[in-house]
């Protein structure tokens, strides 16, 4: 009996890492759905497990593994595949942690730049007959010797670019990637080498994808990419250009950047981000707020620099949320290079900063920089970099307490916000707010439609919200 008649198998998801993966997931999780699975929140429960993970810092490895190895020992039957960063840079240590072996085995591993073939696979197994996990692994297990290679389809597009999410499935927005690896040299980053150099989706492929969402019904698009500053196109076209194209061959869409690199900040940037679809809140991977430190991790722009960006991005926008990556404990740093880094944040004024310890990654330069800082330093330094990013984000929300925004609904369907009598908003600006139904309305928003919301109260968060957590950051009502 073929399992399309069962109804049974059902497809779990985790995803680790940047947005970029988020979007590729949820490719993955709509190629599945198509060909007759089911998807559950709970690996336990799962028929198959799917991993996406990330590599950019040690941190993020380890909790790749702990993934693996809870679904493993959680749900004995599973088989479970893993794709991503880490099981491009380290195919052999992930495959360590399966005890199995030849057919037994339950681990699955398809290194990043081969991850377009799990797209193939939900065809491919909804081919085979199959009642039970086991026969799911074994099916899996002969598709995963057979299946192409390659990092061309047929039609010459990179594989890369086969990630599509037009529907959302797995969250509220649809992610849109445009861009993929960096031909940047930063001393430090992995990710660069896991995902090789830049390349991009062509500009008509990009507005005719864009389209497609907002026909399915997206109200907001994240545009992502390893480094969407390094979108290229015919003619010396680069991002402003793109963007101006989108904005123009869309209807109503809001279109949010994800990550962005300072020196993406030309005049001609400027004035394409004064439309009003693209949305008030800038990611910029910063690093270091040092000249120097900068210049080591091969960054070659000063903090004044991005300093003069984010002043004209608030002559832009009303003010924006903008937030920056920061690097701590970089071989060399030393207290003076931490206070310029802390300086640098505090005339910033950033509404979040994700601070990352400095991870040593095997085969970049930074691998062999001395002198090291002792770990016990860079853990006191992340610390005090981390508590002044929630006292900054604090004050971001209090500043938009009273106001209007709009936003996107981001979760309960119908039934629960009836219960709960509130749903939650992803605002334009990136606040995250608990907002409360008009007591008198009986219609409640639907999941990834456009609202309109007024910010009454902030919630009080000791932890950082770093923007991968369902943190509240405020509450509000609707306004219908």
């Amino acid at each position: 009996m073929s399992f399309l008649e069962t109804g049974l198998p059902s497809v779990a998801f985790q995803t680790l890492g940047c947005k970029l993966n988020q979007c590729e997931t949820e490719t993955i999780a709509a190629a599945f759905i198509k060909s007759g699975f089911a998807i559950t929140d709970d690996p336990r429960d799962a028929w198959l497990f799917v991993v996406n993970t990330c590599s950019v810092t040690s941190k993020a490895e380890q909790k790749g593994r702990g993934t693996i190895r809870a679904a493993l020992k959680q749900n004995p039957l599973c088989p479970v595949i893993v794709t991503g960063c880490y099981a491009e840079v380290d195919r052999a240590g992930l495959e360590a942690l399966d005890a199995g072996n030849g057919e037994g085995r339950r681990l699955f591993v398809i290194p990043g730049t081969q991850k377009s073939r799990i797209l193939d696979m939900p065809t491919m197994l909804a081919a085979e007959g199959m009642e039970s996990r086991a026969a799911l692994r074994d099916a899996l297990a002969r598709i995963c010797r057979v299946i192409p290679g390659g990092s061309k389809r047929p039609s010459g597009e990179s594989a890369a670019f086969r990630f599509d999410a037009a529907t959302p499935v797995l969250r509220s927005r649809a992610f849109l990637k445009i861009q993929d690896g960096c031909n940047n040299s930063c001393t430090y980053c992995l990710v660069r080498i896991a995902r090789g150099p830049a390349q991009a989706l062509p500009e008509e492929t990009v507005l005719e994808r864009l389209c497609e969402a907002e026909s399915a019904g997206a109200a907001e698009a994240v545009l992502t990419g390893v480094n969407i500053g390094q979108w290229s196109g015919a003619a010396g076209r680069g991002l402003a250009e793109l963007i101006e194209t989108l904005v123009s061959g869309t209807r109503e869409l809001r279109i949010r950047l994800s990550s962005l690199e300072p020196d993406i900040f030309t005049e001609k940037f400027f004035a394409v981000l004064q439309n009003t679809r693209i949305l008030p809140h800038f990611h910029i991977s910063v690093q270091s707020g040092s000249v120097e430190i900068l210049k080591r991790m091969g960054r070659f722009y000063e903090p004044e620099a991005v300093l003069d960006a984010i002043r004209r991005l608030r002559e832009i926008k009303d003010d924006p949320f903008v937030a920056c990556d920061m690097i701590v404990g970089f071989p060399g740093e030393t207290e003076r290079h931490f206070s310029e880094t802390y300086n640098f944040c505090e005339s910033a004024g950033f509404a979040q900063i994700h601070v990352f310890p400095f991870s040593r990654r095997r085969g970049t330069a930074a691998w062999d920089y001395k002198p090291r800082v002792p770990e016990r330093e860079a853990e006191k330094r992340v610390n005090i970099l981390k508590n002044y990013a929630v006292l900054s984000r604090k004050r971001y929300v209090e500043k938009w307490v009273g106001r209007e925004t709009g936003g996107i609904c981001m979760s309960l369907p119908v039934e629960a916000a009836a219960t709960a009598g509130a749903v939650n908003v992803l605002t334009d600006n990136y606040i995250r707010v608990s907002a409360r139904l008009p007591d008198d309305s009986n219609l409640f928003p639907q999941k990834g439609r456009r609202i309109n919301c007024i910010i009454s109260a902030p919630v009080n968060n000791d932890r950082v919200n770093d923007g991968t957590t369902s943190l509240i950051d405020a509450y509000g009502k609707i306004l219908i």
